[in-house]
């Protein structure tokens, strides 16, 4: 039983690491994020980050760009399989759509969920960029489904053929 739990605590974090470096590479080689960024010249960028960090307070800047990227994180690359893990688990699914789907699934909902709970009928119409960043919110959730289940198959694998770490140390 420990090693079962063991076991989905490792898979999902080989899983949530895999989203975690998908979606920002999904959004920097993305066709259309880069159509629209490549009409702004390079150093205005740095302009941008220029102007952020000279504010007032650059600490209360640096501290809000990092809540952002944790709340991203915790929400669209680290929830979604890890409650696709727990019910899959729980439930012994062994289906790759399974694992894929569900957590591609909540990826794409979960920030659709949020809006829809502040905008309430706006967040009923969203605009193309909006669509297609739920697309890239899928495929992170698909993504990190794929590699638990790739880990999941290869340590149930070696636990049936009882070529696994656990079951080579387990006897002693």
């Amino acid at each position: 039983m420990v090693s079962r739990l063991v076991l989905t605590l490792i898979r999902i974090s080989c899983a949530s690491a895999a989203a975690l470096v998908f979606l920002p590479l999904a959004v920097i080689f993305d066709p259309l994020v880069q159509q629209v960024a490549s009409h702004v010249p390079t150093d205005h960028w740095f302009d941008i980050l220029w102007d952020l960090f000279s504010e007032e307070n650059p600490d209360e800047t640096i501290v809000t760009v990092i809540q952002l990227l944790w709340t991203v994180g915790v929400l669209v690359c680290i929830l979604p399989i890890t409650v696709t893990a727990l019910i899959g688990t729980g439930t012994r699914a062994s289906s790759f759509i399974f694992y894929a789907g569900v957590s591609g699934a909540l990826a794409a909902a979960i920030p659709w969920l949020l809006r829809s709970s502040r905008l309430g009928e706006r967040a009923l119409h969203p605009s193309s960029a909006e669509a297609h960043l739920t697309v890239i919110l899928f495929l992170t959730g698909a993504f990190a489904g794929t590699i638990f289940w790739l880990v999941a198959a290869r340590s149930e694998s070696c636990r049936m053929t009882g070529k696994g770490w656990l079951s080579r140390h387990s006897s002693e």
